[in-house]
């Protein structure tokens, strides 16, 4: 009896295989479908014509390989050479298996192409380093064709056997790391392909048994059920992935927080598929997108959550890309047609709505920012409903809690409400979003700049409302808004809505404050367009600037009024910061928009006599851990002597880099600057930069980069600890400084003012300590005194060859250094 039922069950397994490769390739261009049918003949063999052959010893061969006549065709079709030996003695490969939105309704035109290489146990850290060389080979040959396929490695025993899923890949750009364990699995049951090799036993009834009893079959686990731990993780993973597809995410963490309302009787996906199998329905409605978007939409219904589920039916149309508006592709007519059209006239939708969404890779920046807005509004719905829900567990024990500290980094600066910080725009399908006109306008009873999109008209300069609209969006509606004008200059460029070609203009204000605006777009777009890659070193330790840009005058400008010749400045030591014989400050307001080394960009405007002083005191404790790749860049965006403040700020600047660079934990250093009537003292030490008056009947020689000993000292709480700490500290990031001396834990903590605290804990070891408090951190709404994606950061004091040093909590020197 069961050995009939085994046989039965992989008969269905392999009858819903087979028409997953024919809905993928029937949405595939004919080059495509080529490429496609090489994947497996490419991990069967080492063949010199065959791309991804590097090294003869890199392991290849597939269980239960044979070559089709699908893949001789493809041969043909790309002119490569067929290989004349295909059977293998030894195989490295249990099987091949695409997995993702791949022959599904969420396969559209430019749908990547995931496939999980499950390898032989037996393999050695030297051969899987070669198959991953050759993946990387792989993927670049398969983009010459406009084709993205990403290669991953898994182990057999990875859902089974802890040590063998940690030795596996960590978390990454593309890899979920520990973040999240049986809902990947769960999505790779619902919605694999089997390229080549074994047929995977994923129906419900499976066990390991199974596997013993017929070697074709292969088993990854149980997933019926699912533990709650790990809901937390996997939403994290998912709010992290939308920071480039939010459409995409927004269907996983809405899934996910339908599956926890469910909990613990939570029905999965992969459950209804099979029960569709054995009802022999192997129609439209066996997709594991289309019942992930019913789960979805019965959730919402019952929570009478309208507006979240028309944002859902929206992005579940544009993420199929199927094309309603239009004639279906010429090579022939998609598959999923039919049940699209059935279903967008159920929703109600208009051929209106449904030609904006077509429209899609044309959106402009209103259309854009008006959808990221709802996308984000509805991620963070969903991820504070599934906070809630994890809030009743524990952490997954699988999960790294320096993974956890390092996605949440990266979320910070995507849904911090942090004014100052400059949020990236994703342009979704959009081909572009450069804008021809760019207008500013300035409230009085707000005191703040707001962005608007306009067009020009054809037979006149003003400028006149757009009258296109978009969903409740049209071009009255405010793109962007800040508290100071260069900030909304920087973001648009920043965004890419700027451009060489823009035109600027700001109601109420004439051609010279256009012409200032387009200045100081012009001078920003290469400095904000050549930024640094992030890695996770970075996002593991104190950030620091990578780029500090010092925008001047761009709103008073006082060199407006002054007659003077500017030739005279390259002749005399002139002060452009006490000008004359009123000596007058040349320099009105001082903006500074700065990248610090976690990927942020964040605006500062400082006013007053003081500003510029008050701007360095600000940048100067970031610019302590730079390095010497740190660029320091002057915008004048004076009337007059633009080439002297430049010059002068510039130099400035260097100065104060160098004192920073130089100070120690004992010293202050100090530099002497004449502000208008004033004198002032800059004094630098580990902490920053303070300023004060200093009395001008003091010669300038007596005081100037005086080296002075920290007069705070004897108060100072940093005294009595290690001087390398100082060398980490970094405002707006809690830090934990941790040391394990026999039985006591000592542990410093800095929290984001850069307020220190000793404290010691016996009988702890430092991983249980930094589980605990990140478990507080993220559950313990008390400690939340800032949003949850600002982590603190656990840093570990060990001797390295006698010198103490400050290493990330977790992570090796490998991680650390690739890209996130």
């Amino acid at each position: 009896m069961t050995m009939v039922t085994a046989c039965h069950q992989q008969e269905l397994a392999l009858q819903l295989n087979s028409i997953r490769v024919s809905r993928v390739l029937s949405v595939l261009p004919q080059m495509q479908q080529a490429l496609f049918h090489l994947i497996p003949l490419m991990l069967q063999v080492n063949h010199p014509d065959l791309p991804g052959t590097l090294n003869t010893k890199t392991p290849c061969g597939i269980d239960f390989f044979s070559l089709s006549h699908h893949a001789i065709e493809a041969c043909e079709a790309m002119s490569l050479d067929v290989p004349a030996v295909i059977e293998m003695q030894s195989t490295a490969f249990e099987g091949v298996y695409a997995m993702g939105s791949t022959a599904s309704f969420g396969q559209n035109p430019k749908s990547d192409i995931d496939v999980w290489l499950v390898y032989k146990s037996h393999l050695t850290s030297a051969e899987l380093d070669l198959l991953k060389h050759k993946n990387k080979l792989m993927t670049d040959w398969f983009a010459g064709f406009d084709f993205e396929v990403n290669f991953y490695l898994v182990h057999p025993m990875q859902f089974r056997d802890s040590s063998a899923f940690e030795s596996n890949q960590s978390l990454g750009i593309e890899h979920s790391g520990t973040s999240q364990h049986w809902l990947l699995l769960e999505e790779f049951y619902r919605s694999h392909i089997c390229l080549a090799g074994k047929t995977v036993a994923w129906w419900p009834s499976a066990t390991q048994q199974i596997t013993e009893q017929y070697p074709h079959l292969l088993y990854f686990g149980d997933i019926n059920s699912l533990p709650a731990a790990e809901y937390f993780g996997a939403s994290l993973w998912q709010l992290y992935k939308g920071l480039n597809k939010p459409h995409k995410a927004l269907l996983k963490v809405l899934l996910l927080e339908t599956y926890a309302s469910e909990y613990p009787n939570t029905t999965l996906i992969t459950q209804q598929l099979w029960q569709l199998c054995e009802q022999q329905n192997f129609s439209s409605d066996n997709d594991a997108y289309l019942l992930l978007y019913y789960r979805i939409e019965r959730y919402l219904l019952t929570q009478e959550d309208d507006n979240r589920l028309e944002i859902v039916r929206r992005c579940f149309y544009l993420k199929s890309g199927v094309l309603l508006s239009q004639l279906p592709p010429s090579w022939g007519r998609d598959w999923r047609y039919s049940k699209m059209r059935h279903l967008v006239n159920q929703w109600g939708w208009n051929p209106e709505l449904i030609a904006m969404l077509d429209n899609s890779p044309y959106w402009h920046s209103g259309q854009l920012k008006w959808f990221n807005q709802q996308l984000s509004e509805l991620l963070l719905t969903s991820y504070k409903n599934l906070l809630q829900f994890a809030s009743k567990q524990a952490l997954s024990d699988r999960m790294r809690v320096e993974e956890l500290g390092l996605l949440a980094r990266k979320l910070h600066s995507s849904f911090s409400d942090d004014d100052h910080i400059l949020q990236p725009l994703n342009r979704l399908w959009s081909l572009s979003t450069a804008e021809k006109v760019l207008v500013v306008r300035y409230c009085d009873a707000t005191s703040r700049f707001y962005l608007y999109r306009q067009v020009q008209t054809n037979n006149s300069a003003s400028f006149i409302e757009a009258r296109e609209s978009f969903i409740g969006a049209d071009a009255n509606q405010v793109i962007h808004e800040a508290d100071n004008v260069c900030s909304l200059v920087a973001w648009s460029v920043m965004n890419g809505l700027a451009t060489f070609d823009t035109q600027w203009a700001q109601v109420g204000r004439g051609s010279h404050r256009a012409n200032k605006l387009a200045y100081l777009s012009h001078k920003l777009i290469p400095i904000l367009h050549n930024v640094p890659v992030v890695s996770k070193r970075h996002l593991c330790e104190p950030w620091f600037y990578q780029k500090i840009i010092f925008v001047v005058n761009i709103d008073e400008d006082p060199t407006v009024k002054w007659q003077g010749q500017e030739l005279m400045f390259d002749y005399i030591d002139l002060n452009v910061l006490s000008f004359g014989r009123n000596k007058i400050n040349m320099l009105s307001s001082v903006a500074v928009v700065c990248l610090n080394s976690w990927g942020e960009w964040q605006s500062h405007r400082f006013d007053g006599d003081t500003a510029l002083l008050e701007a360095i005191s600000f940048v100067v404790l970031g610019l302590k851990r730079s390095d010497d790749k740190v660029d320091l860049s002057v915008v004048s965006c004076s009337a007059k002597l633009k080439q002297p403040i430049f010059n002068q700020l510039k130099v400035l600047l260097l100065r104060c880099y160098g004192l920073m660079k130089k100070v120690s934990q004992t010293s202050t250093l100090m530099h002497q600057i004449t502000i208008g009537e004033h004198r002032y003292g800059m004094y630098f030490n580990s902490l920053g930069m303070m300023y004060r008056k200093i009395d001008t009947a003091i010669k300038k020689d007596l005081v100037e980069n005086l080296v002075l000993a920290r007069p705070e000292l004897i108060d100072d709480p940093y005294a009595s600890v290690p001087s390398v700490i100082q060398q980490f500290i970094a405002t707006g990031a809690k830090q934990y400084f941790l040391r394990e001396r026999n039985d006591i834990l000592d542990v410093f903590v800095v929290d984001e003012n850069n307020q220190l605290t000793q404290l010691q804990y016996p009988h702890t070891n430092m991983k249980e300590f930094v589980s605990k408090e990140s478990h507080l951190y993220v559950f313990n709404e008390k400690k939340q005194r800032l949003p949850v994606f600002n982590m603190p950061q656990f840093f570990k004091l060990t001797r390295i060859e006698g010198e103490l040093r400050v290493l990330p909590f977790g992570l090796s020197d490998d991680e650390m250094g690739s890209a996130f």
